[in-house]
């Protein structure tokens, strides 16, 4: 629904405490040892978009340039169990990042029986529960979003006779049922499940913070909360040139010989959306950290009528520091041509 008359295209979502009318950016960078840190792609959408509907279209881009990953680490918004089955078979990417828990009730108490409790012959089409019993229907449907499922169900009078029962539904006749996703998709996600739970994966996945530095250095530094222009495809292009100067600044810096140490700040305004990426082991080399971000003390006094637009645009001009790179501050936020600051 439109939502400005001015912008058309932009859209009002809200997050949380967040609200804003306008547009998302979605980021991915580099994250290898001892080079500089550069932004390698760059996606513009309206701020209802799903982050998880991006990620197809990412690996996607970045594979049009060649600049395909094999891991990529990925705000739990982009992760989906889907999502981690196409990305390995079609562009050969690891996916990491946490996927969402298994929210059942059985999932969320100690003695729970839930899905992961269950057995899962998939050529037999059976599943068998904790006391051995064997389920009686197998059927294959769609969900609302059109997804394949699998409805599973045991017998009614096994399930009324077994003593975990209170452990397995709260149904006061029904037997147990399950909905399960195709074989590929229900193991991946499981997989991901356990594996989010190790000390490996949080070792891992912690490299993703560093991007939260990249979104302070173009909100802070570069104005990349607010779009300029009306239109998604202007506001595009303010984000990939915002993302330009970001790798010319890090390049400068890294040709110098000029190592900074970023705040990874908090996202006190978490509509901007993050990747980092991995490249190949045999590609590695060594990593700097981003530069320091300048604080420009007008970024919370912006305007929020597009009307006041050149005004705006003098009023920035005459608030910036003479040496824009002097101080260090992060953040995160969204990119919009109003709402919150």
């Amino acid at each position: 629904m439109i939502q400005s008359p001015y912008d058309t295209e932009a859209r009002y979502s809200k997050k949380r405490s967040t609200q804003w009318t306008g547009y998302k950016v979605h980021l991915s960078e580099t994250c290898e040892e001892d080079l500089p840190l550069l932004i390698t792609n760059v996606e513009t959408t309206p701020s209802t978009t799903p982050d998880v509907s991006m990620t197809e279209t990412i690996h996607q881009h970045l594979q049009e340039k060649d600049l395909l990953p094999e891991e990529h680490l990925i705000d739990a918004g982009y992760v989906d169990a889907r999502g981690l089955v196409e990305s390995k078979q079609t562009y050969g990417i690891e996916i990491v990042g946490p996927v969402q828990p298994d929210t059942s009730w059985q999932a969320r108490t100690e003695e729970g029986l839930d899905v992961a409790c269950f057995a899962i012959d998939w050529e037999a089409q059976q599943v068998t529960c904790p006391q051995g019993q064997q389920s009686v229907v197998w059927s294959a449907s769609k969900d609302k979003y059109d997804n394949p499922v699998i409805h599973v169900r045991f017998a009614k009078q096994v399930c009324l006779d077994c003593s975990r029962r209170a452990q397995c539904t709260h149904s006061r006749e029904g037997p147990r049922a399950l909905k399960l996703q195709p074989k590929e998709t229900h193991i991946a996600l499981q997989e991901a499940r356990q594996y989010q739970t190790t000390s490996e994966f949080k070792q891992r996945y912690a490299q993703r913070a560093g991007v939260e530095g990249t979104i302070s250095q173009g909100t802070r530094g570069l104005g990349l909360r607010r779009s300029r222009y009306i239109g998604l495809a202007k506001t595009h292009l303010q984000h990939v040139c915002t993302a330009v100067a970001i790798d010319l600044m890090r390049l400068a810096d890294w040709l110098a010989d000029q190592p900074h140490h970023f705040i990874a700040g908090r996202a006190n305004t978490p509509t901007v959306s993050l990747h980092r990426q991995v490249r190949p082991a045999n590609e590695g080399g060594p990593t700097l950290q981003p530069p320091q971000s300048a604080f420009l003390p007008y970024q919370r006094d912006m305007l929020y009528s597009t009307t006041m637009k050149s005004r705006y645009h003098r009023f920035v001009a005459a608030s910036r520091p003479s040496n824009p790179r002097a101080h260090a501050a992060s953040s995160s936020a969204n990119g919009g041509t109003g709402g919150s600051p």
